[in-house]
């Protein structure tokens, strides 16, 4: 009993023990889970930024502009704001003028931070290294015609034909901070030739960009003949730019050196023949210029102002030195100016004006330009001139580079490729080219109607409704003719 009860009692005084105990216990586990969700809630507030972080540097492709962009995937399900045409005279880089120093230099800086990089902004990937000295890229361009000539007395004119304007590839790059360089092959008119060949050294000098080109590159003459066929308003360049050329034509093999101001460039070349040219005699060799001035640029207005010329001494081996003009299109070989014959030719001189004014969506420019042609009994002039104007409906502007004083491609506000509906420019030309000087030779007038949709910054459909007069000499064909030509085009260039 004494047992008993002692045990009794000791058992009751541990209860109110075991009691505290329990209470303390449970004290320490609430203080313990409280701080173990004071530190998950701290660990998910770091993740939530760290994701934000990485969401918001993933690059989403935009397909309109081609580049990757820093975009987060709730800014990217908002509605794209609405796109503003670009400030007048800063479309997208010429094919015929490299981009700006400072642009250069840029990338570079800007690929050397993000390591390799790939920028699809002209339609193909260009790949650049990681320290930013290498670059890359294909270049090319696929030109289809499809046309019909009617009204023609001549019934061989009065054809409906296709035809390959232009199968063109090859590639640029660069290779450190100033060389770049272009190959290029071309199949066009049933002939394979090499078009673009060249290196070329990028610096300052006081201050101004200077560029230094060696081998095949295209003329600096006249605004459409300094541009390509790719970037100009209509399907072919006008008169001026076709008939008042050197006898090497649109490229030349030599040296070339070019200086750019904020309004201006100036540029020179000597050159022997086109690099497709047989060498069974020694090369005629030219010496051209041109320079060209914007006195007025802002976002709304830009006035074009330039001026060339071209001086050329001739080989013996040279039988035409004048060219016949296509009059709507390449795809008729029946429909020509006759260029006339003009025995032993020896020397030549040519010039040529520029005026242009753009406006917003609108634009309007005027070309003239004559040449000379001499032999040991005689000369024949030539001239030819051109007025020409459009307007972007869809709001655009006018893809005029200013660098250069060349055209370019427009940037397409709302691209098909992303829901919209291009970019649609009408565009309207009258020209006249005169040979006559020489009495074997022709002239003609040509007024064009055209339209132009761009479904992308890549991609053109076009269509030029051409009224044609020809005058050539009786022993060619009927001397006065007169018809119309349609012709459409599907064109990418990348």
């Amino acid at each position: 009993m004494y047992r008993g009860a002692m045990f009794v009692m000791g058992l009751c005084a541990a209860v109110p023990a075991s009691a505290q105990s329990r209470e303390d216990d449970v004290a320490r586990l609430t203080r313990l889970i409280e701080q173990q969700q004071t530190q998950i809630a701290r660990l998910e507030a770091r993740l939530a930024a760290v994701e934000e972080e990485k969401v918001a540097s993933t690059p989403v492709i935009r397909p309109e502009a081609g580049h990757l962009h820093p975009v987060s995937p709730r800014l990217a399900d908002q509605a794209t704001p609405p796109r503003s045409p670009l400030p007048l005279g800063q479309a997208l880089p010429s094919d015929a003028h490299p981009p700006s120093l400072d642009g250069r230099l840029a990338q570079i800086e800007k690929t050397q931070k993000e390591g390799g990089h790939v920028d699809w902004s002209k339609g193909t990937p260009e790949f650049a290294s990681a320290d930013g000295n290498f670059s890359f890229r294909p270049r090319g361009r696929v030109l289809i015609d499809l046309g019909t000539t009617t009204g023609s007395k001549v019934s061989s004119r009065n054809i409906t034909a296709t035809q390959a304007r232009s199968l063109r590839f090859g590639f640029e790059g660069t290779a450190g901070q100033h060389l770049s360089y272009v190959l290029e092959g071309d199949f066009a008119d049933n002939d394979v030739t090499i078009k673009s060949a060249y290196l070329a050294w990028t610096t300052r000098i006081m201050g101004r960009q200077a560029e230094f080109a060696l081998g095949n590159r295209l003329n600096d003459r006249g605004l459409d003949g300094s541009s390509g066929t790719i970037s100009v308003p209509f399907l072919e360049r006008n008169f001026v730019a076709q008939g008042i050329v050197p006898v090497r034509g649109f490229f030349g093999l030599g040296a070339a050196a070019r200086v750019y101001g904020e309004r201006w460039h100036v540029g020179v070349q000597i050159s022997g023949d086109d690099i497709n040219n047989p060498g069974t005699a020694s090369d005629s060799v030219t010496i051209a210029g041109r320079a060209h001035w914007n006195p007025v640029k802002t976002d709304e207005w830009l006035l074009h102002v330039g001026v060339w010329g071209f001086h050329e001494d001739l080989a013996s081996d040279v039988t035409r030195p004048t060219r016949a003009i296509a009059v709507g299109g390449f795809l008729n070989d029946n429909l020509r100016i006759s260029p006339g014959t003009f025995a032993n030719p020896q020397s030549g001189d040519g010039y040529g004006l520029e005026l242009g004014a753009f406006h917003r969506s609108l634009w309007a420019y005027g070309e003239y330009g004559a040449r000379t042609l001499r032999n040991a009994t005689g000369s024949t002039d030539q001239n030819a001139w051109a007025l020409q104007g459009g307007w972007f409906l869809t709001g655009e502007s006018p893809p005029y580079l200013s660098r250069g004083g060349v055209w370019s491609r427009p940037r397409v506000l709302n691209p098909v490729t992303t829901g919209g509906s291009g970019a649609i420019e009408l565009a309207a030309r009258y020209e006249a080219i005169d040979y006559s000087s020489n009495p074997t030779a022709g002239r003609g007038t040509a007024a064009t109607l055209g339209v132009n949709w761009y479904l992308n910054n890549f991609v053109r459909l076009q269509m030029n409704l051409v009224d044609w007069t020809v005058s050539n000499p009786a022993t060619v064909a009927i001397g006065n003719d007169r018809g119309q030509t349609v012709v459409g085009r599907a064109q990418i260039a990348f």
